[in-house]
């Protein structure tokens, strides 16, 4: 950043004494002093520069670092608001209605030079709701609430104004999956939710550090369509798929996903993590599985490929090989940090080979229940949480259920709390730079803010002299 400073300083002031040489030359009745010359470009460009550069600086590094990771968490509760519909009032499904006719008077050009009056009629309309009252219907959870729907009505409607009529294209009743939600919440079973917020991470962002991801074999892979995407969207308003199969496609896909997304909202909300599993069935994979593996993470990390979307700091990445679509032949794992939890990945390669492949084997069956939460202040909040105890290998694993050596622990990417674990990676920061082209316009933007300085200092007072000179014919 010094660099940049330090070159826009001195082109700045390089240009300041060609302006005033050429005007000086010119015999301008404008022109800079040499005292301006040295009030300017020894003070007020080097502080607009330092000024534009650090300040362009800390906004290309804070857009560096920020990407993206999945929280996950629960359903709390499902709510019918009912609102109760008036003219002119809350009420989003309404007509224009009673309408008020206002006369008011102007003045125009009468074409010859003068003006006359003019009347001229304004219509206003009120707006009237078609039925007595419309219905939102919202689920509140642990990660914040979901509108699933606005403006419904019921079943059957009453007329807010008789003879209005009641249009057949406004949905009625209860949104399916709302009532899905509310079902699975009155059985005390709450389902699962994912959302995508914004964090920090050095190592994504600083692009020179030996702790990136690098694989030369990421070609081979997407040359045979082996790598698949990272997972970067939500699909019905907090559900995300996080299982990819490679080579085949199981009978159960959809149980398989079921299964991560509730193993998840547990992992989320008691261990800060985010589960993303590939299971493939390919020759090219299991001759090296850990080649794969490596050739996955780097692609995934790939923000020239995903962006902010790249593998975030909390995940945990878990490749399971078949080789004949029955049984686990091969696991690895890793996580999206560079160190930590290597019992975790250990326990996955050992433990999984031979398990049988399905669901509940192999993520196991991590039931929910809703729960009183008393915070640190004393106070109460509905919250939920995961039911653990199932056969499933990776929810054992992921919980420490057999070794508690196992379990998922998030390793800090700051390190500047006191209940961090790692010491974090803010050493990194030095290494950020923008890239050279939002160095240029860094470094534009600045040049151009320096010259007001120049700007300034040209047109404050004429040449000295310079009037009299002009009278006099020279």
């Amino acid at each position: 950043m010094s660099q940049l400073v330090l070159i826009l300083v001195v082109v700045s002031i390089i240009g300041g004494v060609a302006i005033k040489l050429i005007l000086d030359h010119n015999k301008s009745r404008y022109e800079i002093t040499w005292l301006e010359l040295g009030v300017v470009g020894l003070i007020v460009v080097p502080l607009i520069s330092w000024g534009g550069v650090t300040a362009g600086w800390n906004i290309a590094k804070s857009n560096a670092l920020s990407f993206t990771e999945y929280w996950n968490g629960y359903e709390l509760d499902a709510l019918d608001v009912t609102t109760t519909c008036s003219k002119n009032g809350p009420c989003i499904q309404t007509y224009s209605c009673d309408p008020v006719y206002h006369t008011h008077t102007r003045s125009v050009s009468d074409g010859d030079g003068g003006t006359r009056s003019e009347s001229y009629s304004e219509t206003h309309w009120s707006s009237c709701p078609y039925a007595t009252v419309e219905h939102t219907f919202i689920v509140e959870t642990t990660l914040g609430d979901y509108t699933i729907a606005r403006g419904w009505f019921t079943e059957n409607p009453q007329e807010w104004r008789a003879g209005s009529g009641i249009p057949g294209s406004v949905s009625r009743g209860q949104p399916e999956f709302w009532v899905a939600a509310r079902n699975r919440i009155d059985a005390d079973n709450p389902g699962p939710v994912t959302r995508q917020m914004e964090y920090d991470n050095y190592i994504l962002a600083s692009d020179k550090t030996i702790l990136n991801e690098f694989s030369s074999a990421i070609d081979t892979y997407l040359a045979e369509d082996l790598l698949p995407d990272m997972q970067s969207e939500v699909h019905s308003f907090y559900y995300a798929d996080k299982i990819a199969f490679v080579g085949f496609v199981p009978t159960d896909a959809q149980a398989w996903q079921d299964a991560v997304m509730y193993l998840n909202a547990a992992l989320g909300g008691e261990r800060q993590g985010d589960l993303h599993v590939v299971l493939i069935n390919d020759p090219l994979a299991s001759e090296n599985s850990d080649r794969y593996i490596t050739a996955l993470k780097a692609y995934w990390t790939d923000q020239d490929v995903f962006g902010d979307n790249s593998l975030s700091k909390n995940a945990v990445l878990v490749v399971l090989g078949t080789d004949d679509g029955e049984t686990i032949s091969w696991a690895r794992a890793t996580t999206g940090m560079p160190i930590g939890n290597e019992a975790m990945t250990l326990a996955i390669r050992n433990q999984l080979p031979g398990t049988a492949l399905t669901p509940d084997a192999v993520i196991g069956i991590v039931d929910s229940e809703l729960y009183t939460k008393v915070k640190d202040d004393g106070t109460e909040k509905p919250s939920a949480r995961g039911v653990h105890g199932s056969s499933g290998q990776l929810e054992r694993i992921l919980w420490g259920l057999d070794n508690p050596t196992t379990a998922f622990t998030r390793i800090s990417m700051s390190g500047d709390d006191a209940d961090d674990v790692g010491t974090g990676f803010l050493h990194l920061d030095a290494l950020i730079e923008p890239s050279g082209g939002e160095k240029f316009f860094i470094g534009l933007v600045a040049f151009l803010l320096s010259g007001a300085g120049w700007f300034a200092a040209v047109f404050i007072g004429d040449r000295t002299g310079y009037g009299q000179s002009r009278r006099r014919g020279y």
